[in-house]
């Protein structure tokens, strides 16, 4: 008895599994055939219509920065720099212009103090000016311009081969016995060499020593570390 209902039982768990194949394969077939109908459908379906591309100069065009975008300029704008025409009663160079222009924000409200009077007339017939690196054999020229309210205007420049220059433009602020202050621009480019640019805009002592012929510039490395000498002969 016992034998025959372990027979029963292990008849009906066959039975069983044979049930649980039938189903798995019936659920594999339809799975098939449904995958089938689909791939049939999508085939027999019309393409897809191409996406949209959305021109950019219409949609998502790229955020441009403060820097990039023009701002109008107005005729009272103060992104335009104010002019001047400053006329000159007494020059250094003949051939000099009588009229000269200059930023209005640089016109002093006081004349050039003139402490030494017989150094001003000193400077203004210097002899040239010179940067080390370009040369002392050959000196460019120094302008001075006094202009009818007492301004001296100076502009100075010393060439050497190639683009190599040195380059002062601004005003004396201040002439004594033995220096001059200038107020202005100093500019060196490619000297000693063609990449170097130096630039400064700012209150600059010049001065003599040593009972020798010349002013010089007080500031030796004011740019990058080499040291410059920027001499304005008498």
């Amino acid at each position: 008895m016992a034998f025959f209902a372990a027979s029963r039982k292990a008849m009906q768990a066959g039975i069983e599994q044979m049930n649980m194949r039938r189903e798995a394969v019936f659920a594999l077939v339809s799975g098939g055939l449904l995958l089938s109908g689909c791939i049939a459908s999508a085939e027999s379906a019309p393409p897809a219509p191409p996406p949209v591309v959305q021109s950019q100069s219409e949609y998502e065009r790229p955020v441009e920065t403060d820097k990039e975008i023009a701002e109008p300029v107005s005729a009272g704008s103060t992104h335009l720099t104010a002019l001047s025409d400053r006329v000159i009663v007494r020059k250094n160079i003949a051939e000099g212009p009588s009229i000269i222009t200059v930023e209005t924000n640089e016109i002093p409200e006081t004349p050039t103090k003139i402490t030494d009077q017989a150094a001003a007339e000193r400077l203004f017939g210097n002899s040239g000016v010179t940067l080390q690196w370009i040369g002392w054999e050959k000196r460019g020229p120094v302008f001075i311009a006094i202009d009818e309210d007492g301004v001296w205007w100076f502009n100075a420049e010393h060439k050497g081969e190639g683009d190599a220059r040195l380059k002062l433009e601004g005003r004396i602020s201040e002439i004594g016995a033995d220096y001059f202050l200038f107020q202005g621009e100093i500019k060196i480019i490619g000297s000693p060499g063609a990449e170097r640019f130096c630039r400064g805009n700012k209150e600059w002592r010049f001065g003599i020593t040593q009972n020798r012929k010349y002013w010089r510039l007080r500031e030796f490395e004011w740019c990058d570390r080499l040291t410059d000498y920027i001499d304005i002969y008498f």
